[in-house]
């Protein structure tokens, strides 16, 4: 998929996902729930919790937030540990909010944002303690180009961390195809990566202390969330497309959030965080 379909789709949602979705968490991906959990926001926090205990985050890390959104996470880690982050995206408009976003929270010394692509970063070998990736990865068309990358730039014994949806079988019948063909689509998406074949790209670029943590069910909230927004405003998006008043993306954009329910209640889909080290 092309850069500018990305770069498009993240900047006219990002408005949307700061009302509807993730309003003061800044995160834009699903949640992790669990019994103590009270609210969306608070799901969508213990995202960056979870994968910086199981990174185990110690003190003067240096971590690169590759695919960094309006900076969520890198924002999190400056202000709840001493390190320093770097965040990218291609997308001029998010890493516009990001800085601002630091500035307010007063953590800019902390937190840094570049224009830059997470396939071909421009930093140096060996940069980072920690690559961190929150459902990014899943916008590279080969996701071995970015584990090639995350290597390169990882410092010996470095960490790397990915929350990602992935595929957990082949796509059944029609009907099935249909439905994950418009989820990908809706959110610019060229492909899921296979869980199995992901597992074989981080050994054969000689990763080590491979694991693989399921967080589908954890997820399942959020993917009731946005199916339930998704219902309402589905039809919406497509009148006011008729109208000339709103692009045919966000139909498609409300109509990924009805199929991506579907893919993963019928287990073609789900939820995995993989860690591993150089």
């Amino acid at each position: 998929m092309d850069k500018e379909t990305i770069i498009k789709y993240y900047n006219y949602t990002l408005p949307f996902y700061k009302f509807f979705y993730h309003k003061n968490s800044n995160a834009v991906h699903y949640g992790f729930f669990d019994k103590n959990t009270k609210n969306h926001q608070a799901a969508l926090l213990n995202v960056n919790q979870c994968l910086a205990d199981i990174s185990r985050i110690k003190s003067g890390d240096v971590i690169l937030d590759a695919g960094c959104g309006i900076g969520g996470s890198s924002i999190w880690l400056a202000k709840n540990y001493p390190v320093k982050v770097i965040g990218i995206s291609i997308s001029g408009k998010q890493i516009n909010e990001a800085n601002r976003l630091s500035v307010k929270e007063k953590i800019s010394d902390r937190a840094f944002f570049y224009e830059r692509d997470f396939l071909n970063s421009g930093f140096s070998d060996e940069s980072f303690d920690i690559v961190w990736a929150i459902e990014s990865v899943c916008h590279a068309d080969d996701k071995k180009d970015f584990l090639k990358e995350a290597y390169r730039l990882l410092k010996p014994g470095g960490r790397l961390v990915i929350d990602d949806g992935f595929l957990l079988r082949k796509v059944g019948d029609k009907k099935e195809q249909k439905d994950y063909d418009a989820f990908l689509k809706g959110m610019a998406l060229p492909n899921l990566a296979s869980e199995q074949q992901f597992k074989k790209d981080l050994e054969n670029l000689r990763f080590q202390n491979i694991k693989i943590y399921d967080k589908t069910k954890e997820t399942w909230p959020s993917a009731k969330k946005i199916y339930r927004m998704s219902i309402f405003s589905y039809p919406f998006s497509v009148l006011t497309e008729r109208l000339q008043l709103t692009p045919h993306l966000l139909t498609l954009n409300n109509l990924a959030g009805i199929t991506q329910y579907r893919i993963i209640k019928n287990g073609l889909a789900g939820h995995r965080v993989f860690y591993a080290e150089k």
